[in-house]
């Protein structure tokens, strides 16, 4: 990661809000062993396109999916939670 990435990073202080970035995501979808080795890739896949969906203003289908924007950085994050339900929904 680089030093523009991780002041960012910090300066949206992601981690004491309980929030994650599209690529925290894609990390923590491939880091699940068992998960990934059950569904193939098609789970990133399908976060891919729910997200690439969002950024376009577009609806989902990904109903436990929620999302919402940083004030300052415009960058669409997630809360730490509502990926664990939509994880355990899809699994």
């Amino acid at each position: 990661m680089g030093v523009r990435s991780q002041l960012r990073r910090e300066l949206m202080n992601l981690d004491a809000n309980g929030l994650m970035t599209a690529e925290d995501v894609r990390v923590h979808l491939m880091k699940s062993k068992a998960l990934v080795r059950q569904t193939g890739l098609s789970l990133v896949a399908r976060f891919n396109a729910h997200h690439n969906k969002v950024l376009a203003g577009l609806p989902s289908h990904e109903k436990g999916l929620e999302h919402q924007q940083h004030k300052l950085f415009k960058e669409v994050l997630y809360p730490r939670n509502s990926v664990q339900t939509w994880l355990s929904k899809v699994h």
